[in-house]
Parts: C-alpha cells; structure tokens; sequence
C-alpha cells in the first residue's frame, strides 16, 4: 500500500507543468534557424494586492534569428503590466523584465498576463504569464 501511495504522489508531481513558460516559434522560418521564441520565468509568480514585481522574459533565437523584436504586454483589469523596454535589437541582451502591479482593490486569484513579440519580419507570437494575487 505504501508503494502505490508513493507512486501516485510521484505520478502527480510528473504532471505539474513546468516551472518555465514557453512560447511557440515566431519569425520568418518558426521551428528554423532563423526564428525566436519568448520564455518566461518560474510561474505562477505569487504577487499581493498593491505590491509590484518584475518577472524576466528572455528573447531565445536561433542561431540564425538577427531581427528586432518588438514586445508589448496586455494585462486585464486591476492588473498593470509595463515593459522594462519595448524593442529587444540584435546584439543586445534577450531578457525584458515586465513590472506587475495588482491594483489594491485587485480580487485575489490567477490572472494572465500576455507578451506579444513581433518581429521585424516573420510571424509574432506571444507568452502568456499566469500571475497569482494574494490578499494583503
């Protein structure tokens, strides 16, 4: 009995997603050598009504990917989301950081939170963020 206690705890934790956050592939060739894709930090990020915190997004290209990406971010009411920057150039560092704000009077819950990367050329895609507000 144990034994299968044991292996069913296992079993569940094989199915929790992964701590990181994937997007598809964008760009001119997606799932090529020349395209990106958006990978966001460790999620569900926990934040409480009012408090502000940063979650990293990198920018990953392809050994072949040498175009701007643009970024923009959407958030649903009470929940304020601002870039660190907007365009992520060749050459430059990957990683952005998006400011996460729940509104004090946010209700407590889970909420996404979207990245939208755009590229110079090719086709965009998007990460979303699962972001957990907590009571104060």
């Amino acid at each position: 009995m144990r034994k299968l206690i044991i292996a069913s705890v296992l079993a569940a934790f094989a199915l929790v997603p992964a701590a990181c956050n994937k997007s598809e592939m964008g760009g001119p060739n997606p799932g090529g050598d020349d395209s990106f894709k958006l990978t966001g930090g460790t999620l569900p990020t926990t934040i409480k009504q009012g408090d502000t915190e940063s979650i990293k997004v990198t920018v990953d290209r392809s050994s072949g990917f040498h175009h701007n990406v643009k970024l923009d971010v959407k958030a649903p009411d009470k929940i304020k989301a601002e870039l660190d920057r907007t365009t992520v150039k060749n050459g430059e560092s990957p990683d952005v950081y998006v400011k996460v704000t729940p509104a004090k009077d946010a209700p407590p819950g889970e909420y996404k939170v979207t990245v939208n990367g755009i590229p110079d050329t090719g086709v965009a895609n998007h990460l979303e963020l699962t972001v957990k507000v907590s009571q104060k």
